[in-house]
């Protein structure tokens, strides 16, 4: 059995964007170790709100499509990344890295973090497509390890768990930042990660660059929902375009938070965002992040 067989990355004018195959013809090249292995285990969610399984090539059974579906739109609500998996016995003679970039584009317009699976049983190259959180989030070695596994699964015959075990490097991604820039390193993410859930609040910070016509409020209320489906919490979108920092919650927001966003909003319009962000967790009694900023 062979593992990535072709590594691609592509910068486009919506980000960075890097998809790896995997070959399941059932041999082994020899050159590469054996991956570590990692405990298998489903999470029991709520039935989720839409599709996010596209099971073109018909190889899951009603409960084991249900169950990769709920999974998938668990990731989209609680990590904020898009997530999909396009199962395909035809390309459409496109390769498998192209196959999945035109499918992450019809699904989700090419934007947000995302994570995007093709099950391909016409070359038999399985992928991942990765941007935003799921770019800097996920390390290549996680990948890799998922990638072992889930291929010998899906090779015998068990396609849910194969898919789970491949959905599960969303989980990877941190729980209170969604960088859909990378203007944040991993460091600085992870700190800030920290930081946020520090708060006595619970607080998510977006970082996006807002080209479409859907102003910033529109698109922090519709994160908000997705994130807090139940209402509480607060969240922020930082817009790089923009270079503003804006909030939004159901619930009263502190004064002393609304002080803090003025203030906020002057560092990000000199690019601190780090800062900025800094300047909220203060407002909300929690720890602020120590690693210091990149550019």
């Amino acid at each position: 059995m062979k593992k990535f067989i072709s590594f691609t990355i592509a910068v486009l004018s919506l980000g960075l964007f890097l998809c790896g195959c995997a070959s399941k013809n059932g041999s082994d090249d020899g050159s590469k170790t054996e991956a570590t292995s990692q405990p298998f285990t489903e999470r029991q969610v709520d039935t989720a709100e839409g599709t996010f399984i596209f099971d073109n090539a018909g190889l899951l059974s009603a409960d084991d499509l249900k169950a990769c579906n709920d999974y998938a739109g668990w990731l989209y609500s609680y990590k904020l990344i898009n997530t999909a998996v396009v199962t395909t016995n035809d390309l459409g003679g496109k390769s498998p890295s192209d196959f999945a970039l035109e499918q992450y584009n019809k699904i989700y317009e090419g934007k947000g973090s995302g994570l995007l699976v093709v099950i391909n049983n016409d070359t038999n190259e399985d992928s991942i497509w990765r941007t935003g959180s799921c770019l800097s989030d996920i390390s290549q070695t996680s990948e890799d390890n998922a990638v072992y596994w889930a291929t010998k699964e899906i090779v015998g015959g068990s396609y849910r768990r194969g898919i789970i075990r491949l959905l599960q490097l969303g989980e990877l991604c941190t729980d209170h930042v969604v960088d859909n820039t990378q203007v944040f390193s991993y460091d600085v993410m992870t700190s800030l990660d920290k930081a946020l859930a520090s708060c006595k609040s619970d607080i998510t910070l977006l970082a996006s660059r807002n080209g479409s016509s859907t102003s910033n409020e529109d698109v922090l209320k519709n994160y908000y929902r997705r994130k807090y489906k139940n209402g509480g919490g607060i969240m922020l979108m930082a817009d790089t375009n923009t270079k503003t920092i804006i909030a939004y919650s159901d619930e009263r927001i502190p004064a002393k938070f609304n002080q803090a966003l003025i203030e906020a909003n002057k560092l990000t319009a000199k690019n601190d965002y780090f800062g900025a962000v800094n300047k909220i967790v203060e407002s909300l009694d929690g720890k602020t992040a120590s690693v210091e900023k990149t550019e």
